[in-house]
């Protein structure tokens, strides 16, 4: 706990990893009406809701890593929230310009490789 058993590399990843979803979080937080307006736009129902859970998993998931308190399950709150950010907002797959089909691929992609290093901070 408390990244007793890490070395500098990993604290710093576990740091890097965890700014980038607090951050986001913080950043979105301003602008809840408009988030949760876009997912209601997309289909998504109680939008609100919605809404705030994922900015929990975000902001508690982001804490969780950073501090090194149960970091696993805090892991498995930012890809399960990075999983569900794929799915709902850079889903390349049902989008027919080609512009924005390759925007979406391309944050899709970078959102799979913040998976795989989530997925590294929950096997130490």
């Amino acid at each position: 706990m408390f990244h007793s058993d890490h070395t500098t590399i990993q604290i710093i990843g576990h740091l890097l990893i965890a700014f980038l979803f607090i951050f986001r979080c913080l950043t979105a937080m301003p602008r809840f009406d408009e988030h949760s307006s876009r997912l209601a736009s997309r289909g998504i129902p109680f939008s609100g809701f919605v809404l705030t859970f994922g900015l929990g998993f975000m902001l508690v998931g982001g804490v969780s890593v950073a501090i090194d308190y149960y970091a696993q399950y805090g892991g498995v709150l930012l890809i399960l929230f990075t999983m569900a950010a794929i799915y709902v907002h850079h889903n390349f797959w049902d989008t027919t310009d080609p512009m924005e089909k390759n925007r979406k691929l391309y944050i899709a992609c970078n959102n799979t490789a913040v998976i795989g290093g989530v997925l590294l901070i929950i096997s130490l």
